[in-house]
């Protein structure tokens, strides 16, 4: 399972983030998995300002099968754009992607049940609701069995129905902003419910770690005003909470650890490379190492702001030296050391 974390800091200014870890089956973890991926075609994002990412827990195949679904959609409707030449037509705002996304979701959960069922019974949904299907010979053969019949609504409906969890166990967010440069986020499920959610606050949060990061996130925004949460908090305060709450999804969750991904957005960039910022492997790690020590008690306040800046933002000092200042916040790095390294200390 996974976290995946996203929060507002800004009308135009946000971040994302998540870890890297994969279970597969019950006793095997992988720490290599790319969870959040962009989703809008790299033409489409030279040419105009336009950038969205989906971050998917769950079923690594399903995600992938979203993903590419709406890769394909946005790339349709692009060269259809194109192709009528008028010169100010808009290409999606965020929200129709936040739609697309939901649509795709709803196309690959449908497909895979029907693919179940098809495997059990050979026939699919729209067979079971209309009460008859045709088998290999043109025959019409009606469903009547009762205990078929609830075996399939189980299946379809999520219920006592082991065979569907990785279908129904995924849920995603889609970040990002339209060439208004305004950034949102949004909330996906495959549940029964197969809900799409706008987020109402200024954080969201899916996976199997979300119920820890929830607390943290909440408790941070319930410490704003309600004029800071509506797009006035600093970035660094932000991405230190960011990384608290992945952090405790880590700790109190056995399906989420790893290295950290960090995606972070600005809309008001007009540069591809600067609207949109990666930081993973030896960095992030840093920088959840730096927010860790801090909540530990090991490093001051005023020490984590500095380094996160620094390392998130600034990036005029090297890992090396990133890392030196780090130790040498310490009042005891060997104890420090201890601690990051999993050792017990007191």
């Amino acid at each position: 399972m996974t976290v995946v974390n996203a929060l507002i800091f800004s009308k135009h200014t946000g971040a994302m983030c998540c870890d890297e870890q994969t279970t597969i089956g019950d006793v095997r973890k992988m720490m290599s998995s790319d969870k959040i991926q962009k989703i809008v075609p790299t033409r489409i994002r030279e040419s105009i300002k336009f950038e969205a990412v989906y971050g998917g827990t769950g079923t690594t195949a399903i995600g992938d099968e979203i993903r590419k679904g709406i890769k394909e959609r946005l790339n349709r409707d692009f060269d259809a754009m194109r192709s009528r030449k008028e010169k100010h037509e808009h290409f999606k705002s965020i929200d129709e992607v936040f739609q697309i996304g939901y649509e795709e979701m709803t196309k690959v959960k449908h497909r895979h049940i029907n693919d179940i069922i098809r495997g059990y019974f050979d026939f699919d949904t729209g067979d079971y609701l209309q009460g008859f299907y045709k088998n290999s010979a043109g025959e019409k053969i009606e469903i009547q069995q009762k205990e078929l019949k609830e075996k399939v609504f189980d299946l379809i409906n999520w219920r006592n129905a082991p065979e569907v969890d990785s279908i129904f166990l995924n849920a995603a967010i889609i970040a990002g902003f339209d060439e208004t440069g305004e950034f949102k986020i949004s909330k996906m499920s495959m549940k029964t419910e197969m809900t799409l959610m706008k987020s109402t606050s200024v954080f969201e949060t899916v996976g199997s770690g979300s119920d820890s990061a929830q607390i943290i996130f909440s408790d941070y925004a319930s410490s704003k005003t309600l004029d800071e949460r509506r797009g006035h908090i600093d970035r660094v305060e932000g991405m230190i909470q960011l990384l608290r709450a992945t952090n405790g999804a880590a700790k109190y969750n056995m399906g989420v650890g790893g290295y950290f991904n960090i995606l972070l957005f600005d809309g008001t960039q007009d540069d591809p490379e600067k609207r949109f910022i990666e930081i993973f492997d030896s960095r992030s790690k840093l920088a959840s190492e730096i927010v860790l020590a801090y909540y530990n008690h090991f490093i001051e306040y005023d020490n984590t702001y500095e380094l996160i800046d620094e390392l998130i933002y600034r990036n005029s000092k090297s890992f090396d030296e990133l890392n030196s200042a780090f130790l040498s916040a310490s009042k005891d790095r060997t104890k420090m050391g201890r601690f990051l390294r999993g050792y017990k200390v007191t």
